[in-house]
């Protein structure tokens, strides 16, 4: 690799002889007391009854061995749980053990508690920490911090990093990526993209209107087309025609559908990679590699491009992007390492949420034409530009998400690392536990949601639907009453380690969803779809959608 930025890159394959077991950290278990801080979001934290609060090792779970603990129990073949996805795995938990449970001794883990209860986790939350620990990815952990530590040693990450080190890194990005008027700069360039994408898609239908089978590739090229043009400053050419397999563009696409697929199984399985490089383990690290590769040598142009708009004074003429804003607040490393986290994060997640959230419409064909009365009444013609002020208004479009990602979660699990005894579900839990929140064990509850199982958007619309508010009026007045528990939906995460592109997510689906059903009406004729809980939560059916012009 010739970009200046990895320095001994190569010599850095000769450490996987180090053996990875090294790399594994299980962290303090000091006890200390906590309790929960009183809420502020008007729904009152989990009571404890301290007269009846019962021992961490009561925690109903799987009964652990002598020596082994419960490794037995994802051992490949044998194991009860071995090979469950984390729907069926939490879901498995839940009817055997109820509301909280517990796995011990799994070989390289920390203990684990999984809970079920809306309290339970606005408890766990509050009480994370100045610095909350969120469990990482402990095989991309490794290959940055050891494998490639040439390369990632000296910058900062938010998606790797912990303790003081994360603070550091996410106080440098917040104020370019969590501000609301640096995002909105990106409305029109962003809105170009998803145009692009609306006029290729109208080719690549067959003679009934229907997208090919492989229609996730494009809105992954969609996706990083337009994260690209926030991260690095540039267009990449994704959504040119016939976009060569091995074009870079691909290739970036590929290496972190890889990444994701093999760092689930590396994470959810016998961890035998840490002491010696399985198949798993090396199609992990070619692929990381592919994706270094050729990011960096993205971010080193964007950074040159920029370092020269500097010189020039040409800076001065223009709000400075994104990056300009990272290089301001850190150094070139860093800088880089974070604009590969965000080319990292940006593919997978807004290409299926937005894919999901057709399929939810094209099921629930009313909503859709809801939806569309309010597009039009912004967007009069197809290809009317979208301003900030407009993607503002538009509350049904947002709702519309939300109700999207409260069915279908991208993230099928939130995660905190406990920093001291809390108490959960009237059990203590000790510092240095796993506490583990699955978020697809909501997103139906009939407790939680007012007909759950209904994709209804207006439950999500703060005023009751009038005049050009688009909206139904009935299913708002069915739904909308009562407190929902604001834990129960947690879409970006929470606190401080919350999703730090959510507003570029946003912008990013709600430019491409609207332009979509302004343009067609979206159906789907193959009956239910399925889905794939892994790191995130996918459709695995092809995303075959009809898509007819609308003739308005």
């Amino acid at each position: 690799m010739s970009s200046s930025l990895i320095p001994g890159y190569r010599h850095g394959k000769a450490l996987f002889a180090q053996k990875l077991l090294k790399g594994v950290t299980l962290g303090c278990r000091s006890l200390q007391t906590g309790c929960p801080s009183p809420s502020t979001t008007g729904v009152a934290a989990a009571t404890v009854d301290h007269a009846t609060i019962k021992p961490f090792e009561e925690i109903p779970g799987p009964k652990a061995l002598p020596l082994i603990g419960n490794t037995l129990c994802f051992f490949p073949g044998i194991g009860e749980y071995s090979g469950l996805e984390l729907d069926d795995l939490s879901r498995k938990m839940n009817e055997k053990f109820g509301p909280i449970s517990r796995f011990s001794g799994v070989l390289g883990r920390r203990d684990m508690v999984i809970i079920f209860r809306p309290e339970d986790m606005e408890t766990t939350f509050r009480n994370e920490g100045q610095w909350p620990f969120r469990e990482g990815i402990q095989s991309m952990e490794y290959y940055r911090n050891v494998l490639r530590k040439d390369f990632y040693q000296d910058g900062g990450s938010v998606m790797t990093d912990q303790g003081p080190k994360w603070s550091e890194a996410r106080s440098k990005v917040n104020q370019p990526m969590m501000q609301p008027r640096i995002s909105k700069q990106y409305v029109t360039p962003i809105a170009c993209v998803a145009q692009e994408f609306i006029d290729k898609t109208r080719a690549m239908r067959d003679e009934n209107d229907e997208l090919p089978p492989d229609f996730i590739n494009e809105l992954y090229k969609w996706s990083l087309e337009s994260i690209a043009y926030v991260a690095l400053d540039t267009r990449l050419g994704c959504l040119e025609s016939n976009l060569a397999p091995d074009s870079e563009p691909q290739r970036i696409i590929d290496a972190v559908n890889t990444i994701l697929e093999e760092m689930f199984n590396l994470q959810f399985s016998m961890p035998f990679w840490k002491l010696f490089p399985t198949p798993t383990w090396k199609k992990f690290v070619q692929a990381n590699d592919v994706f270094l590769e050729v990011s960096v040598k993205y971010v080193q142009a964007a950074i040159d491009r920029a370092e020269k708009r500097k010189k020039t004074g040409a800076e001065d003429v223009v709000e400075p992007s994104v990056l300009e804003r990272l290089l301001a607040r850190a150094d070139v490393k860093t800088a880089s390492i974070m604009a590969q986290d965000m080319l990292f994060g940006g593919i997978d997640t807004t290409s299926f949420t937005t894919a999901i959230t057709m399929y939810l419409l094209s099921r629930n064909k009313n909503k859709q034409e809801v939806l569309f009365g309010e597009l039009k009444h912004f967007m009069p013609r197809k290809d009317s530009p979208l301003t900030e002020e407009m993607l503002e208004d538009m509350k049904y479009l947002k709702a519309v998400f939300k109700e999207s990602m409260r069915m279908h979660p991208i993230v099928p699990w939130n995660m905190r690392k406990t920093v001291k005894e809390i108490v959960l579900s009237n059990y203590r839990v000790p510092e240095g536990v796993d506490v583990v929140m699955p978020n697809l064990m909501f997103r139906t509850s009939e407790d939680i949601y007012r007909q759950g199982k209904r994709f209804i958007p207006e439950r999500w619309l703060k005023k009751r639907p009038s005049g050009n508010a688009a909206g139904s009026v009935e299913d708002f007045d069915a739904c909308s009453h009562g407190k929902r528990h604001p834990f129960a939906f947690l879409p970006f995460g929470f606190g401080p380690r919350s999703c730090v592109g959510k507003r570029f997510a946003e912008l990013e689906m709600e430019i491409l969803l609207a332009k979509i059903i302004r343009n067609f009406r979206v159906d789907y004729k193959y009956g239910d779809m399925r889905f794939s809980s892994r790191l995130i939560n996918t459709p695995i059916d092809p995303l075959r959608f009809e898509l007819k012009d609308r003739s308005e």
